[in-house]
C-alpha cells in the first residue's frame, strides 16, 4: 500500500479524473430521513468550523481507491468526495478557470446521475447567483430533464445543496479560504490500493453495506476525530486497522452486515464504559467529548487480539454473540470480561485469560442479570476485580471481596479456587465438569455433597457424585423428562417456592420465565436430591433405575405427591415454563399458567379424571374461574368434590350419595362412578 502526498480536492483532481464507478452506491449524504439530516447537518457544521478556523482542520479519513492511468476509482470514500465536490462547485460558481477542473469528477453509477453533474458544473454560476434554492432553481432550469428527478444520487444531490449553501452562504471569500494553502481545512488521507493485488475483494467488502446511510459511516468519522484530538501516540495505527484488518476481521463473520457488527462492536463498548445507555440506535446522540484514550486502547487491543489469534476461538465467539441483534445483557457482560482483560493485558495473554474468563464466565452465567442494574453491577464487579486480572485465582482463593453477582456462585467460586491451587488433579475434575452445559460452570450439586468433618472435599466421591448428575441431563433439560420428578416426588416434597407459589422446577436452566429450574434444585443440594444420587448406579440404566424407584413408592395415596407419581400426564396441565402449584381453599391445585387469576385445577379431581378417562368414562370439569371457588367434577351425571382427603359424589338433586373412606380415595371413587 502506498500513500500518495495528495490530501484536499483539488489536488487529486490536478492529478486525476474521479470516476465513481458503476457497482457503487448511490450519493446518500443528502437523504430525507431523520438520521441522514442529522449526519448532514453535523458535516456540514463541523466542516464550517474548521473553514473558519473555529476548530482544527477538519480530517475526513482515509479515501481508498485504485488508479487506472490518470483515472482514480474510489473504493471507499465517495459519500465524502462527493460532498466536498459539491461544496466546491457552490465555492467556486463564479470562477470560470474550475470549470474544467470539476469536470473531472464524475459518476459512472448512471448516465442519468453523469449527465446531471455534467450540466450542474457547466451552469453552476447561474444555478447559485439566482438568489434562490438552489433545488428549486435547478428543477427549473432548461437544462434539466425531469426524468431526473427518479434518480436517487441526483435528489441526494439537491438536498446537499440547498444545505451547503444554508451553510456556507454567508461566509466571505469562501473560495479563498477552503483553498487556503497554509492552513488546508478540509483534507483527506489518499491511498491507492492497486498494490495489494485485492482490490475487488476489498470493493466488495466496503460496499457491502447496503443502499442507506448507515450510523457506522458517520460513527467511524467522528470517532477518528475525536482520537486525533487527543492526540493519542498510535493514531495512525488505528485508522490503518480500522480500515484494514479490522474491516477483514468483521467481514469473515458477518459479510451481509459486517458494517451494523462492526458498529455494534464500539455500541457494546461504549455501553458497558457507561458512555451510552443503550447500545441501539445511539450515535446521533452520542457525546464524543466522553470517549477517552481507555476506549481506544480497549477497542486496539481487543481487535488486534482476535485478527492475530484465530485459535482462542472461545474468545471470539463471547465477542460476537454480544454484537448479535438479539444480544443480552449476559452477552454483554462476557464481553466487557474479555475486552477488560485484554485492555489490562495490553493485548497480551499472559497464561491468566483462561482462569480469569473461566470465573467471570461460572459468575455471569449463574446469576440473574436480566434489567440494567443487575448488569451495571456486574460490569462495575468486572472493572473492579480487573485489578487482579492477573491472578484472579489467587484473589478468589483468598476469599477476595466480590459483589454483583449471585453470591452462592461466588462462594463456589472461592471453594474451587482453594481446590484448584492445592489439588492439580482435582482441579481437572473441576474443569471438564464444568463444561457440561447444563450446568454451565455451576458443580455445587455434586461438590457441596462430599465435603467431610475436616472441612475437606473428597476427590473420588465428588467424581460419583458428578457422574450419576452428569448423566441426567443433556444440554437443556433432563434425559428423563417428568420420570426424574416423579422418582423425586417418592423420595420427599421437593419443590421450590416462587411468589406464592411452589414448582416442580423447570427444565430451562436459564430460567428465563422466573421460575426456578432442575439446576437450582440440584444447586441447592438438599436431602431429596442426596437420597436419588444415592440410590443411583452410574453403570446401570439410569431410565430403568428411576422406574423402579417409582414402582416401589410408599408415599400415602392421599398425599398430594402420588397424583403426580401416578398420573405423570397431569405434568402436562402446566404451563412447561412454570409447573406450579398452590394450594387453594387447603387443597393442592395445578396452576395452568404463571398466576392463578385464571382456570386452576384441583389436583385429586384431576387425577380421578385421568383415572375415569383410562377406563373410557367421560368427565368434565367447572368452568369456574380464580382462587376462591370450588372445583368440581361431573361424570355419569353426577358431581363430584374434594376435600379433607375424601371425594363426595352428589346425584342429579345434590344429594351427597358416596363418600371415600379408603387410603386409596382416587381408586375407590372411580370404582363407585365406574358401576
Amino acid at each position: 500500500m502506498s500513500e500518495k502526498t495528495i490530501d484536499t480536492l483539488f489536488k487529486l483532481l490536478d492529478d486525476y479524473q474521479v470516476e465513481v464507478p458503476i457497482i457503487q452506491r448511490d450519493y446518500a449524504q443528502g437523504r430525507q430521513d431523520t438520521h441522514a439530516k442529522t449526519v448532514r447537518s453535523n458535516l456540514l457544521n463541523d466542516m464550517r468550523a474548521a473553514i473558519l478556523g473555529e476548530t482544527p482542520p477538519l480530517d475526513l479519513n482515509f479515501v481508498y481507491g485504485k488508479v487506472e492511468g490518470e483515472k482514480f476509482i474510489p473504493i471507499d470514500g465517495q459519500q465524502r468526495l462527493t460532498t466536498l465536490f459539491l461544496l466546491h462547485l457552490y465555492a467556486f460558481h463564479n470562477d470560470k478557470t474550475k470549470t474544467h477542473i470539476l469536470h473531472k469528477f464524475t459518476y459512472e453509477t448512471r448516465i442519468t446521475s453523469r449527465e446531471f453533474l455534467k450540466a450542474l458544473t457547466n451552469n453552476r454560476a447561474a444555478v447559485f447567483a439566482s438568489g434562490t434554492i438552489p433545488s428549486a432553481e435547478i428543477e427549473d432550469s432548461e437544462w434539466f430533464v425531469s426524468g431526473w428527478t427518479h434518480d436517487p444520487t441526483i435528489k441526494s444531490v439537491l438536498v446537499m445543496l440547498d444545505d451547503i449553501q444554508a451553510t456556507f452562504g454567508n461566509i466571505e471569500h469562501l473560495a479563498e479560504k477552503l483553498t487556503d494553502v497554509g492552513v488546508e481545512p478540509l483534507t483527506f488521507k489518499f491511498l491507492d490500493m492497486q498494490d495489494l493485488g485485492m482490490e475487488d475483494s476489498l470493493y466488495i467488502k466496503l460496499n457491502a453495506r447496503g443502499k442507506p446511510l448507515t450510523e457506522f459511516e458517520n460513527f467511524k468519522a467522528r470517532l477518528i476525530g475525536r482520537i486525533k484530538r487527543l492526540e493519542l501516540p498510535y493514531i495512525n495505527k488505528f485508522e490503518l486497522f480500522f480500515d484494514c484488518d479490522w474491516t477483514d476481521l468483521f467481514w469473515a463473520e458477518h459479510k451481509d452486515d459486517f458494517d451494523q457488527t462492526y458498529y455494534a462492536f464500539f455500541g457494546v463498548l461504549l455501553m458497558n464504559k457507561g458512555i451510552i445507555q443503550d447500545d441501539k440506535n445511539w450515535a446521533n446522540n452520542l457525546d464524543y467529548s466522553k470517549i477517552d484514550a481507555e476506549v481506544f486502547e480497549t477497542a486496539f487491543y481487543t481487535l488486534n487480539f482476535l485478527c492475530k489469534n484465530p485459535a482462542y476461538k472461545d474468545v471470539r465467539v463471547l465477542i460476537f454473540n454480544a454484537l448479535t441483534e438479539g444480544r443480552t445483557y449476559t452477552n454483554r457482560v462476557l464481553f466487557h470480561a474479555v475486552t477488560t482483560y485484554l485492555f489490562k493485558a495490553k493485548g497480551v495473554d499472559n497464561g491468566s485469560l483462561k482462569q480469569w474468563m473461566r470465573i467471570i464466565r461460572n459468575l455471569t452465567l449463574n446469576s440473574t442479570l436480566d434489567i440494567i442494574n443487575l448488569y451495571r453491577n456486574a460490569t462495575g464487579s468486572i472493572t473492579t476485580l480487573a485489578e487482579n486480572w492477573n491472578t484472579l485465582l489467587v484473589y478468589f482463593s483468598t476469599n477476595g471481596k466480590v459483589s454483583g453477582f449471585n453470591q452462592q456462585q461466588i462462594a463456589e467460586e472461592q471453594i474451587k479456587a482453594r481446590i484448584i491451587i492445592a489439588d492439580e488433579s482435582f482441579a481437572e475434575e473441576i474443569y471438564k465438569a464444568e463444561q457440561h452445559l447444563y450446568f454451565s460452570g455451576q458443580i455445587r450439586s455434586a461438590l457441596y455433597l462430599v465435603k467431610n468433618y475436616d472441612d475437606k472435599f473428597e476427590k473420588e466421591k465428588y467424581i460419583e457424585y458428578w457422574n450419576k448428575i452428569s448423566l441426567m441431563f443433556d444440554s437443556s433439560k433432563p434425559k428423563q423428562g417428568h420420570l426424574l420428578r416423579r422418582a423425586l416426588l417418592t423420595l420427599g416434597d421437593y419443590t421450590l417456592p416462587v411468589s406464592q407459589f411452589k414448582t416442580l422446577c423447570v427444565d430451562d436452566p436459564n430460567e428465563a420465565a422466573s421460575t426456578p429450574s432442575l439446576k437450582s434444585l440440584f444447586a441447592n443440594c438438599g436431602n431429596v436430591v442426596r437420597q436419588l444420587l444415592d440410590a443411583l448406579d452410574p453403570n446401570i440404566d439410569i431410565q430403568a433405575q428411576l422406574k423402579e424407584i417409582i414402582a416401589k413408592s410408599v408415599v400415602s395415596k392421599k398425599d398430594w405427591r402420588y397424583c403426580l407419581i401416578r398420573y405423570p400426564r397431569l405434568f402436562n396441565w402446566m404451563s412447561v415454563s412454570h409447573l406450579r402449584l398452590r394450594v387453594l381453599r387447603k387443597e393442592m391445585h395445578l396452576i395452568q399458567n404463571k398466576w392463578s387469576n385464571g382456570y386452576n385445577y384441583a389436583l385429586f379431581l384431576s387425577a380421578l379424571y385421568e383415572e375415569l378417562k383410562s377406563r373410557k368414562i367421560e368427565s368434565q370439569f367447572d368452568g369456574e374461574l380464580g382462587i376462591h371457588v370450588q372445583h368440581y367434577l361431573y361424570a355419569k351425571g353426577y358431581t363430584v368434590s374434594f376435600s379433607n382427603e375424601k371425594f363426595k359424589v352428589a346425584n342429579g338433586t345434590n344429594k351427597v350419595v358416596f363418600e371415600s373412606q379408603s387410603d386409596d380415595p382416587i381408586l375407590e371413587t372411580a370404582e363407585f362412578i365406574s358401576r
